[in-house]
């Protein structure tokens, strides 16, 4: 979002914003030039100020900007006290690893192999991290290439299996890491799907639709044949594709009859795919997805597990940009009541259209008299692994 502000020169090192038309002096001079980022100016010209003031000029007009960049989210989260939790680097690279290699072991040979095991302990080890971590959204990663985003993905339904799984039922730490374990493994069948169908910018022919379809079944046998035998997971790797409506597949189970495992996977699995960038679209905000498996948890969802998703995120997820009642602006960080509609805040530009104070957390449970006006953006959720599994 952005706003054309007039402001005085003394002030112009509370802003942050880029100059709206070039600035020169009587004699022709450039003083300022249009597009200039005014913090950038600033700090490489140090006397900037007085040289305006000097040639008469007491106001510059700044297109002002109130984005926040993943770099500045990433800064904010690290800056809060106390420390907010989020998966750690190593343990999510490790795990994306992991889940390339059990795919190249099934592209080669057609079985886990010992990835099986591999890969079963490292559930267990997510979901050790995911259950101390309050905010789940800042745990998941981002896809930022076409080519890792089934590993990607993996991790990310995997994370959100296994943290919806405690939040239905606390305290039962294996059945949390079943589904975590199940969430890794969800798309394995996607392994013998052709590359060119899984990847296809445009719509797929009814033909190609068959075939994507039967990575379910793919995957379902692949695993079987591994060894694995937890009906949790077996569950969700065959029907997170079902749907509460009975429209799904690869069985066309409705309501109660889908197991619960894979209906929390069917929840999981599409809130990751909504935000995530594909070849063939854009990604949407976490608050835009959640909207619409709201809007669709009638045919499609386990209503219950869809709530579980919502008091997960909240109205406004970790990384919404909002704007308060009071005109100031900042970054949902999280939220540590229940009440959906009023989270906490990192304010980043106050009601004036000033930065505000570095570390300055609003928490709307505690501030009455303020409220979230209305949301303007998606700063995007999780954080960077690494270069290229970011």
């Amino acid at each position: 979002m952005r706003v054309l502000k007039d402001v005085d020169v003394d002030e112009l090192h509370l802003f942050r914003g880029r100059v709206v038309e070039d600035v020169v002096s009587s004699t022709g001079s450039l003083l300022l030039p249009k597009g200039s980022e005014i913090q950038a100016v600033l700090e490489s010209v140090p006397g900037i100020t007085k040289t305006l003031k000097r040639w008469g000029v007491y106001k510059v007009m700044l297109d002002v900007s109130f984005n926040i960049s993943e770099e500045d989210f990433n800064k904010i989260i690290e800056n809060i006290e106390p420390k907010i939790r989020v998966l750690e680097a190593a343990l999510a690279q490790n795990t994306i690893t992991q889940v390339d290699e059990v795919y190249r072991r099934i592209s080669e040979n057609g079985s886990l192999g010992e990835g099986a095991y591999m890969l079963a302990r490292q559930a267990a080890l997510l979901t050790e991290e995911v259950t101390r971590a309050p905010q789940i959204l800042l745990c998941l990663g981002r896809v930022r290439d076409s080519d890792e985003y089934t590993f990607v993905h993996s991790l990310n339904v995997g994370l959100l299996c296994g943290y919806l799984a405690g939040r239905l039922k606390p305290g039962d730490r294996e059945f949390a890491a079943s589904m975590t374990y199940g969430g890794l493994l969800h798309d394995l069948g996607k392994a013998k799907v052709p590359q060119q169908v899984l990847n296809k910018p445009g719509k797929l022919t009814e033909k190609e639709y068959e075939m994507m379809k039967a990575h379910s079944i793919y995957g379902d046998e692949i695993a079987r044949s591994s060894g694995i035998s937890d009906v949790r997971v077996l569950s969700v790797i065959r029907n997170h594709h079902e749907r509460w409506g009975g429209h799904g597949y690869p069985d066309g189970l409705q309501k109660n009859s889908i197991p619960l495992f894979a209906r929390i996977a069917a929840v999981a699995d599409v809130f990751d795919a909504l935000t995530a960038k594909r070849v063939y679209k854009n990604p949407l905000s976490s608050r835009e997805a959640v909207s619409m498996i709201l809007e669709s948890s009638e045919n499609d969802f386990d209503k219950g597990v869809v709530r579980e998703l919502l008091l997960s995120v909240g109205l406004y997820p970790a990384g919404t940009l909002v704007e308060l009642s009071d005109f100031s602006v900042g970054v949902v960080v999280g939220a540590r009541n229940t009440d959906l509609f009023r989270p906490q805040v990192s304010v980043t530009i106050d009601g004036k259209g000033r930065r505000a104070p570095e570390g300055t957390i609003v928490d709307l449970g505690l501030q009455q008299d303020l409220f979230v006006r209305r949301a303007l953006d998606d700063v995007g959720k999780g954080v960077a692994y690494s270069e290229k599994a970011g």
